[in-house]
Parts: C-alpha cells; sequence; structure tokens
C-alpha cells in the first residue's frame, strides 16, 4: 500500500564513512603515536561502527597507511603551489625545496605522520613502495623538466630523483628533531641547495 513506507535497504558502507574514519584516525595520530592509538577511539570520534570501519581497512595499519597517504598528496599539491612563481622548471624545484623546509617547520601533521611515524608504523619496503608514485614521482618529474628545458645536467633520472628526495628528508628530519626548527633549517637549506646547484647545467 501507497501509505506504507518501504524499509530502508540496507546498502554498502558511504565513502562518507571512510573519510571520517580517516579524518578521524589522522587526528589521533598527529596527537599520539600510532601504537598508542585504540581502533575504539578512532571509531568513536569518526562516529562509524566497526562494520563499517572494516569494511574499507582490513587492519588499523592499512588505515595508518590511507591517511598517511592522503597527507603526503595534500603536501605535494602544496608543494606544487609554491612552486607556480618559478620563472623554469629547475627554479620551481628550488621554490619546492624551499616550500618543503617550510613545512617541516610549521606543519604538524606533516612532522608526526609524514616523517616521524611513516617509515616506523610501515615498514621501510612499504613506505619506499608508498613514495614511488608520490613524493618520488614527483620528483622524478621535477627532475626531468629541468633536464629536458637544458637546465639541469643529463643525468640518470631514476638515482637523481632518489638521491634528491633522500637528502630533502632528511633535511626535514634535523628540522622536526631539533628543540629549535626554524634554526635547524636555516643551518640545512644551504647545503641542501648546494646540492641541487650542483646538478645545474
Amino acid at each position: 500500500m501507497a501509505e506504507i513506507a518501504e524499509k530502508p535497504k540496507r546498502g554498502r558502507p558511504s565513502q562518507g564513512a571512510r573519510d571520517a574514519v580517516v579524518d578521524a584516525a589522522r587526528e589521533l595520530f598527529m596527537d599520539r603515536d600510532y601504537a598508542e592509538v585504540s581502533t575504539a577511539e578512532i571509531l568513536a570520534r569518526a562516529g562509524v561502527s566497526r562494520g563499517a570501519l572494516y569494511h574499507h581497512f582490513s587492519s588499523k595499519r592499512e588505515l595508518y597507511r590511507a591517511v598517511w597517504r592522503d597527507s603526503e598528496s595534500r603536501l605535494i599539491e602544496r608543494l606544487g603551489d609554491a612552486a607556480t612563481g618559478a620563472g623554469t622548471p629547475f627554479e620551481a624545484l628550488g621554490l619546492a625545496f624551499g616550500a618543503y623546509l617550510d613545512e617541516a617547520v610549521s606543519n604538524r601533521e606533516m612532522r608526526r605522520i609524514g616523517l616521524l611515524q611513516s617509515r616506523t608504523v610501515l615498514g621501510w619496503e612499504e613506505w619506499r613502495q608508498g613514495i614511488s608514485d608520490l613524493g618520488l614521482a614527483a620528483m622524478a618529474g621535477g627532475v626531468q623538466a629541468a633536464i629536458d628545458a637544458r637546465q639541469m645536467r643529463p643525468t640518470d633520472v631514476e638515482s637523481a630523483a632518489h638521491l634528491l628526495l633522500a637528502a630533502l628528508i632528511e633535511s626535514a628530519l634535523l628540522i622536526v628533531t631539533s628543540e629549535d626548527p626554524a634554526a635547524a633549517r636555516s643551518r640545512a637549506e644551504p647545503p641542501l641547495m648546494e646540492m641541487l646547484e650542483g646538478l645545474r647545467r
């Protein structure tokens, strides 16, 4: 009968539930280390059921990986925005490097999730595989663009991208583990930029 409402159909957990879980986990992982955050806390903050969480993520570790990848993707977008004012691809690399160091000083999410926990939680191999289409891909694209513009000496792009990214991350780690991040940034930037300049054509 028309006046009898149909029972709502039970559907798949929504994308909104996934986003809520990721957002809640991000907030908690920014405050405390991965091992100190329980699944129950994440569920309570997200306001979703355990079933909804495990529909999207098979484990807390997989959830952390999603949080980390989302954080890294947004960071790469911001670095790209910071480099838009560059006149050349080589200058764009320098601007992106400087912006990355700025983020290490001021961005708590990057410090806690991107730098201080990711390799410990995911393990070296999974972390390294994870950056292949994130920071490493962005770095390789920048190096290739500079070579194509004849602003960087011809070199193996993959090797150069790995080495430059490693130097960039280690510089950021010096910053985030320092009692005076701003001072550490001032000390780390000159040798980092000298390494980049060494590749200029």
